[in-house]
């Protein structure tokens, strides 16, 4: 009697040895599953450190920008502030003749616009410089109220303070012997300075040999014009020649004479 295939050893020897290679082919399996993972988890913290040395380097340029920006907004900012030393401490001509003319005040040698009694103003020879807000009045009084001279410049001229009772004027009056301390000429190159303007030769007061040179000027007028020679400064003179003209007149100049030009110029 033939027994059941189930009972046959051979049976479970073959049972046996295809159980063993399943589990062999599935522990293999499971050993490459967890490699792979191994693996997997390796390049991503990889990654990761990667990434991170990226941001490192990131923020490194950063702050290297930041720091170079801040570099360059410091330099900006002292050149800057030298840029504004520079500035301030430059003056125009202007400026510097007003400034010196101020200091001339302390001296004793100028005087600003304003009313005087007598022993203020040295007597002697002055300038009269108006200025941009200033009038062109002069006039010197004495104890009683006589005149002893007054004008209504044009613009620049020359006065002779005589240290009277009363004395006022609207412009600054300078006096002669400090154009050498202010490096001018005369009355029409401080004008000029303290006025901005250049190359004057319209109404006002010449003195021949300071102001222009002795020599024959032909005088435009501008509309009805006056000209006169005289001797010396307002309040100390005497008339050479004058003229009331329109259109064009002659006038010969001699070293020491004062050449008063009114609504008219210096022909070029």
């Amino acid at each position: 009697m033939k027994k059941p295939w189930y009972k046959k050893i051979w049976v479970w020897v073959v049972a046996v040895i295809i159980i063993i290679a399943i589990g062999t082919v599935n522990s293999d399996d499971v050993e490459e599953d967890e490699a792979a993972a191994e693996t997997d988890a390796t390049e991503t913290t990889e990654d990761n450190d990667t990434d991170t040395s990226g941001n490192t380097d990131e923020t490194d340029t950063t702050e290297t920008n930041t720091s170079e920006a801040d570099t360059e907004v410091e330099e900006t900012d002292e050149s800057t502030e030298e840029n504004v030393e520079e500035e301030t401490v430059e003056e125009t001509p202007q400026e510097k003749a007003l400034r010196e003319v101020v200091e001339l005040m302390d001296e004793g040698l100028a005087f600003d616009t304003g009313s005087y009694v007598e022993g203020d103003i040295p007597e002697g020879e002055y300038a009269f410089i108006p200025f941009d807000g200033s009038g062109k009045y002069y006039s010197e009084t004495d104890s009683a109220g006589n005149i002893i001279d007054n004008e209504n410049f044009d613009s620049f001229g020359y006065v002779y303070v005589h240290g009277a009772a009363n004395l006022e004027t609207h412009g600054v009056l300078v006096s002669v012997d400090a154009f050498e301390e202010l490096n001018v000429s005369g009355a029409k190159e401080l004008y000029e300075q303290m006025n901005g303007a250049e190359d004057y030769k319209e109404s006002g007061m010449y003195k021949i040999g300071d102001d222009i040179e002795p020599n024959q000027y032909t005088i435009e007028s501008m509309g009805e014009g006056y000209t006169a020679i005289l001797s010396g400064p307002v309040g100390d003179n005497e008339i050479v020649d004058n003229n009331i003209f329109n259109g064009k007149y002659n006038v010969n100049v001699s070293d020491g004479q004062y050449l008063k030009v009114s609504k008219g110029k210096l022909a070029d």
